[in-house]
């Protein structure tokens, strides 16, 4: 049975089990929990849990069930890049591995991505957009290809009838919460491979869990933006099942508990995430005040400084005929300089990089994002957006004005 639990929009809590189970309840230390898989005719009546630590906070975020005599390792992990998980639950990475060396079970960490249809990525143009939008196109494509490039009769698994009854409440579940012109997509998927470990012939099935929000953006023609449709999505980990060929639907008919996370961590991790997001909606809100404020005093500029021009112009017609030479190109210098003083620009430089950047010389203080591809601009000296603007995936370094 496939669980989903669609909660608030900063939850973390998911299964990423085809087996079912639930991530609720507490992490402690070591306990015996029961426990009868049966694998290569070896029966485990009994067991412990490994606790899985989170080391960006220094605290247990999930406990996986490990059965008496098996190997197990496990870590929340936090990686960077394009294609990083959207949040920490998904970092959730665990093998448990048996006495024989290859059955194995165990999850790898998720992975995030975007996708526009107009061709970009929504999160800027430093991560090339990916159009996924189905768990099998993931497996199929992604997981597979970099896991086992050797695999061979890789076959795509039907889910179950209860795993697709699930899977269709959580859709509408999910869908009900959606706003405005979102849609909240929700799949699942299995694949079933073979490969070799060495000499040894090897079984595995993976499962995974994908979770899409699309969105419909309107046209804006005054910025010659055409209607377009948005995507985000998530995979929230790779489950995998491994066994010496010939083993494998014995490891699959066990059904071992999911991992289960710990209410504290999971509820200190989500009060986070609202903390940042609320504190980048106050951040972006005030930009977006600021950027119209400024918007409006260069167009009522620019249109004081086109009556002014077009005086000038009429009185330079005026007495075209009587002005000299000098007079007419001292018209034509201040004309220049006029335009390029209503363009109200200057050039920065970027410390990290010694590049020059053109931007406002409305403001005095102008500060670029780590990914370069934004620029925060601002009045207060003491103004850092640091931690502020966007804080989750840009840090920000202020530019220089040139010499």
């Amino acid at each position: 049975m496939l669980l989903i639990s669609v909660t608030g929009c900063f939850s973390q809590q998911h299964s990423n089990s085809e087996g079912g189970g639930s991530q609720s309840g507490s992490a402690g230390g070591a306990r015996q929990v029961a426990a009868s898989w049966t694998a290569k005719g070896i029966s485990w009546s009994s067991g412990s849990t490994m606790d899985i630590k989170d080391p960006g906070l220094g605290e247990t975020a999930f406990t996986v069930a490990v059965p008496s005599g098996w190997k197990s390792v496990g870590v929340i992990l936090r990686p960077g890049g394009c294609y990083r998980p959207n949040i920490p639950a998904d970092g959730l990475s665990y093998t448990v591995l048996a006495p024989d060396g290859y059955t194995a079970i165990g999850q790898l960490p998720g992975a995030g991505w975007n996708w526009a249809s107009d061709g970009t990525n929504p999160a800027g143009p430093k991560c090339a957009p990916i159009g996924i939008d189905t768990a099998a196109g993931f497996l199929l494509n992604i997981a597979v290809p970099n896991m086992h490039p050797d695999g061979t009769n890789v076959q795509l698994v039907p889910n179950t009838p209860q795993m697709q009854q699930n899977l269709e409440n959580a859709r509408r579940q999910a869908n009900q919460n959606a706003m405005g012109q979102s849609h909240r997509l929700l799949d699942s998927a299995r694949v079933r491979l073979e490969y070799k470990i060495g000499d040894q012939p090897m079984e595995e099935m993976l499962f995974a869990l994908l979770d899409c929000m699309e969105s419909s953006m309107p046209a804006y023609p005054a910025m010659h933006r055409p209607a377009m449709n948005r995507r985000m999505c998530s995979i929230h980990g790779t489950v995998f099942k491994r066994a010496p060929k010939g083993q494998l639907d014995a490891l699959l008919a066990s059904q071992p508990p999911a991992p289960k996370v710990n209410q504290a961590w999971d509820q200190e991790i989500s009060q986070r995430m609202q903390a940042a997001f609320a504190q980048y909606q106050k951040a972006s809100d005030a930009q977006f005040a600021s950027i119209q404020q400024h918007f409006r005093q260069v167009t009522d500029g620019m249109i004081a400084r086109g009556k002014q021009f077009q005086a000038s112009q009429q009185s330079s017609f005026e007495h075209a005929m009587a002005a000299d030479r000098a007079t007419q190109d001292a018209t034509d210098h201040a004309s220049h300089l006029q335009v390029l003083d209503s363009l109200n620009r200057q050039d920065f430089i970027d410390p990290s990089t010694g590049r020059k950047i053109e931007t406002s010389n409305q403001y005095t203080h102008n500060w670029i994002s780590s990914d370069k591809n934004s620029v925060v601009l601002g009045d207060s000296p003491t103004f850092d957006p640091n931690g502020v603007v966007d804080p989750v995936r840009e840090s920000w370094t202020e530019l220089i004005p040139a010499p």
